[in-house]
């Protein structure tokens, strides 16, 4: 037998190697265990064998909007670019650095060896690299590279042709496959592509020979492969003089609206309901003895004040009103006044932070007397076109 003072010490010493035991298992298994690759983050590894550790990451966020310049859908019926609407046609498409419609964007790949890189992207943008001091190349999507050494540094621009205003509803996919190890690497980013719409509408004609310059520059206009059509807010002692105009407006497949501006000239009277309906079927009358049909009851809104008691007036009458954004094109003598303008509404309809603050185009009122429309209203449509706008036939549901 073991002395008394012995069996405490003893005792003790089969307790610690008790609970010394299950941690020395756990330790021997964790150590004999297969350990995971470790993949430098955002980017993750699909397949291959271990290699040293790669980092890749894609930089691009925000809103572009689409560049009309090189926007596909704006062809005319043939299906051919327009010739004033595709001015580097003949050259090639291009881009300048400091486009302020053109997104940012940059690809690093962080780590050593060799492999291969490529970007995925839809057709609603392009993507242009610098390939020289000032000088982008576009890059296809989809194509993968020729081996390159890492570290990789790329920095490009992103262009909007085609989109909607949904947001998030482009992405990009960088890629870069190790030639040493064969792991994949991924990294995406989101944008929004952001296309704001606008459709023409003319007040108080028909006029002589200003009637024929709009619809001559209106015709070389196309959205979709389709005629551009807009709407003409016409008064019905101008359609008596010229019902000849009125009828080449309907003709070419515009729209003639009733211009009550008569209603208008009595801003300090309370108008009736029944002043109303004689003054539209006044107008509707001479609309059938020109056109031959009854047209759709609509009228431009009284001062544009939305929510008078004109417009509740006219409701009455089964009428309803159309507003709109005021080009001020009566105060300009400029062309060059009325393209800032106009730009101004556009920018403003649909913004960076808020891409569908506007879900709807917006309706720009031009006039058709001032001279700085009649006879370049043309080319104040193109620089709108340019600067990424598109533009939309009149569509009486989109009113507002």
């Amino acid at each position: 037998m073991f002395p008394r003072s012995c069996k405490p010490r003893i005792s003790s010493t089969w307790r610690a190697a008790s609970l010394l035991l299950p941690i020395i298992l756990i330790s021997l298994v964790l150590y004999l265990y297969p350990r995971s690759k470790s993949i430098a983050s955002p980017s993750t590894a699909d397949s291959g064998k271990g290699s040293g550790k790669v980092s890749l990451n894609l930089v691009m966020d925000g809103v572009i909007r689409i560049n009309a310049d090189f926007d596909e859908k704006n062809r005319n019926a043939a299906g051919n670019p327009l010739a004033d609407y595709q001015p580097d046609a003949k050259e090639g498409h291009r881009i300048t650095p400091d486009d302020s419609n053109l997104l940012d964007g940059s690809l690093s790949v962080i780590g050593a060896g060799k492999g291969k890189w490529r970007l995925i992207f839809p057709d609603k943008i392009k993507v242009w690299v610098e390939a020289d001091s000032s000088v982008y190349e576009e890059l296809d999507s989809s194509r993968t590279l020729k081996e390159t050494e890492v570290p990789i540094s790329l920095d490009f621009k992103v262009e909007g042709i085609r989109g909607s205003q949904l947001t998030g509803d482009v992405k990009i996919l960088a890629e870069f496959v190790s030639a040493e190890s064969g792991e994949t690497y991924r990294d995406s980013a989101f944008l929004t592509v952001l296309e704001t719409q606008f459709v023409l509408t003319f007040d108080d004609g028909p006029l002589p020979e200003k009637t024929e310059k709009i619809l001559g520059a209106l015709d070389s206009l196309y959205h979709n492969g389709q005629p551009i059509r807009a709407a003409f807010f016409q008064r019905a002692p101008k359609i008596q003089q010229h019902p000849e105009l009125c009828r080449l407006v309907d003709e070419k497949g515009h729209l003639v609206f009733n211009r009550a501006l008569e209603l208008e000239r009595r801003a300090r009277k309370r108008t009736k309901a029944k002043d109303i309906e004689q003054n539209m079927l006044r107008w509707e009358e001479e609309i059938f003895r020109t056109l031959g049909k009854t047209p759709e009851r609509m009228m431009r809104a009284r001062y544009l004040k939305k929510g008078s008691r004109f417009e509740k007036e006219v409701e009455k009458t089964g009428t309803r009103i159309c507003g709109g954004e005021l080009t001020f094109d009566f105060r300009s003598s400029s062309e060059d006044k009325v393209k800032r303008m106009t730009a101004e509404i556009l920018q403003g309809w649909n913004t960076r932070e808020n891409p569908r603050l506007h879900p709807y185009p917006a309706i720009l009122i031009f006039h058709e007397f001032p001279e700085v429309t009649y006879n370049h209203i043309g080319e104040i449509l193109s620089y709108l076109q340019d600067l990424g706008f598109v533009l939309v036939s009149f569509d009486p549901d989109l009113i507002y």
